[in-house]
């Protein structure tokens, strides 16, 4: 617990001293997407592996990066091309990803990067803040209000798929052309 908090002040600290270009874009003009996500079981893993499909079927480049918590899971999951995976032995002491995977992913320029999980994860948290991505895209919580440009509210027994179709339906009715107040 007292290493879970000290990595989340770390990486608070280390979002402040973090710059980039920031952009919100509509999913219909994106091209390069990342996703990420936790890998606690098949069926959300099959949920993932659609929302990844249908992004493919209209001609984006997908990147997937999904945390396993449970190491015994990896052997079940066969990599595949566009997906990677880590898990906790890939975790520093912060609880702060450190394998090369999890660093290329952070440096892909994604035009929207989308995090699928639905708890607090400090692992990917990290990597959501950290992202070079124009557009980061997750959970509303006040916490998380330092790693997304977007943030999606998911009520209490959401599940995975129900926060793939508010973020789809979301990210297609974004109009990127609207002039803002300033």
């Amino acid at each position: 617990m007292f290493r879970a908090i000290l990595g989340w002040k770390k990486l608070t600290k280390s979002l402040q001293e973090a710059g980039r270009e920031r952009r919100i874009v509509n999913l219909r003009d994106a091209r390069r997407v990342g996703v990420l996500y936790i890998l606690d079981d098949i069926p959300d893993y099959d949920t993932v592996c659609e929302f990844v499909s249908m992004l493919q079927h209209q001609h984006k480049e997908v990147k997937a990066l999904g945390f396993v918590k449970n190491k015994n899971l990896v052997s079940r999951f066969l990599p595949k091309l566009s997906y990677d995976f880590f898990s906790r032995k890939d975790v520093n002491w912060f609880h702060i990803p450190v394998h090369p995977k999890v660093k290329d992913f952070i440096q892909q320029p994604f035009d929207i990067l989308v995090d699928l999980s639905l708890k607090e994860v400090l692992p990917l948290k990290y990597i959501a803040g950290h992202s070079v991505a124009h557009c980061r895209v997750g959970r509303f919580t006040e916490e998380n209000a330092c790693c997304y440009d977007l943030m999606i509210n998911a009520g209490p027994g959401m599940t995975v798929k129900e926060f793939i179709k508010q973020i789809v339906h979301y990210l297609s009715v974004i109009n990127t052309n609207a002039k803002t107040a300033r």
